[in-house]
């Protein structure tokens, strides 16, 4: 494997150091490498190229029902007893936990497909410069400006404890974004994949100045509800927000729209599938707890049928556990989800739609009631009128509050090719990555219009 790893071997040692430090019943090291390389670009031209190698140590010690965690980014002998002493004395410390049910006993984890890509890792920032030029070409050619990046990432994750559990795999992902801008209007594209030679450069481009061309001079449409094609950016959005409520601990506190639904129909004729190994994602066979992490069907043809737990939810809840901790061990989590593809075009997606709203992606979402999955945000990067099953014109954003699965009660279509997106990083960690489609929806409100 290549040299920028930390390995198997280094990040192992320093879990076992962190072990051998703490003090109390149980304990366990959790130890994430990231190597991260990126290239940013702005008015068509490259402004920063950093890369960033860093490894921090996450130490769990048990006293009983007692437990803490302390972290550290400083690895030497001291960085690592000091934060391992920590945890132990803040274990002692903590309060009682009559529900907790100890660290997980160690489990046989299934092989998987590697997540891995040598190239990835090896990518140079002429490699990246190169991918970047390409989309500021495409840009230029028409008069627009082009902003965003182009990033190559290895990430490393091992977890180690005290019961013998054992836990490491490597990751490759490559990610480019585009915003292609005009005088009056923009459009969005991006890309990932584990391998950078397949990383589609081009197609972003395309994507995103093709669609800049006719989003400039937005008007205005009265707010108000509409159909609704939904790209898969958009359709990210909404799946990373249901998947949020669909774990053990969503259930445990009332705040799940499946609470009490397991075997009733919650949405449309959608299959939404949590999928560790599947190949064409970014596969990881196991949790931040080194738990084997169990494929899910979580909503099958609009019928709820499951959510995932981590041991603490698992062993509350008298289920099995599934292996969806993550890591920070706020709450279990789908960290591999798959909207299953459909039988139509994108473009055969606009042609059913009478009179409605094309929307690239939602921006600046949040929650406004978790149990109905009420969400409140605004369009972005092009949004179009469809008017008998063709766009006629951009318009102007919209603010919008809509229950996302409620919205997902009127699917009217579902595209037949999945885009591999990122949902967003925890402090530099990738945590998840997801498969979608674009979807034609039969409602979907607008409060509120922009003015631009």
């Amino acid at each position: 494997m290549s040299g920028i790893l930390f390995g198997e071997r280094e990040l192992r040692g320093i879990a076992e150091r962190a072990l051998r430090a703490a003090k109390g019943d149980q304990a366990e090291a959790l130890v994430i490498g990231r190597t991260g390389s990126l290239t940013r670009f702005a008015n068509s031209a490259i402004h920063q190229n950093v890369t960033s190698r860093e490894a921090d140590l996450r130490v769990r010690v048990v006293v009983g029902t007692r437990r803490a965690t302390a972290t550290t980014n400083r690895l030497d002998d001291e960085g690592i007893r000091r934060a391992a002493e920590l945890a132990s004395d803040l274990a002692r410390r903590a309060p009682e936990d009559p529900t907790f049910p100890g660290l997980p006993a160690p489990r046989v984890i299934p092989s998987s497909p590697s997540a891995y890509v040598e190239k990835t890792a090896e990518a140079t920032p002429l490699d990246r410069a190169r991918a970047v030029k390409t989309m500021c070409d495409s840009a230029t050619a028409v008069r627009l400006i082009a902003a965003g990046f182009v990033s190559t990432n290895v990430q490393e994750i091992a977890v180690a404890s005290t019961l013998g559990t054992w836990a490491y795999a490597p990751e490759t992902f490559a990610e480019a974004q585009i915003a292609a801008i005009g005088d009056d209007g923009s459009a969005f594209a991006q890309r990932v994949s584990m391998d950078v030679t397949s990383l589609d450069v081009n197609g972003a481009a395309a994507e995103a100045v093709g669609k800049a061309t006719i989003a400039q001079h937005p008007r205005d449409l009265a707010p108000g509800t509409y159909e609704v094609v939904l790209a898969p950016y958009a359709v990210r959005d909404m799946v990373g927000f249901l998947g949020l409520q669909l774990n053990g601990l969503a259930i445990e506190e009332g705040r799940s729209f499946v609470g009490g639904k397991i075997g009733r129909s919650v949405t449309g004729p959608i299959t939404l599938v949590e999928d560790p190994y599947d190949s064409r994602s970014i596969p990881r066979a196991f949790d931040f707890e080194g738990q084997p992490s169990d494929r899910v069907t979580l909503i099958e043809k609009g019928v709820a049928r499951g959510v995932v737990y981590d041991s603490v939810t698992a062993h509350r809840g008298k289920v099995e556990n599934t292996g969806h901790a993550t890591p920070f061990l706020i709450q279990p989590a789908p960290m591999h989800m798959r909207l299953e593809a459909g039988d139509k075009t994108r473009d055969q997606l606009v042609a059913g739609v009478k009179k409605g709203v094309l929307v690239t992606r939602f921006w600046y979402t949040r929650w406004v009631h978790q149990l109905r999955t009420i969400v409140t945000g605004m369009t972005r990067d092009g949004t179009f009128a469809i008017l008998d099953g063709e766009i006629v014109h951009p318009v102007k954003n919209f603010r919008f509050t809509q229950s996302y699965h409620e919205a997902l009660g009127g699917v009217r279509g579902i595209s037949k090719d999945l885009s591999l997106l990122m949902t967003g990083e925890q402090f530099g960690l990738m945590t998840s990555a997801q498969r979608v489609p674009a979807l034609h929806l039969a409602a979907f409100t607008f409060t509120g219009s922009t003015r631009y």
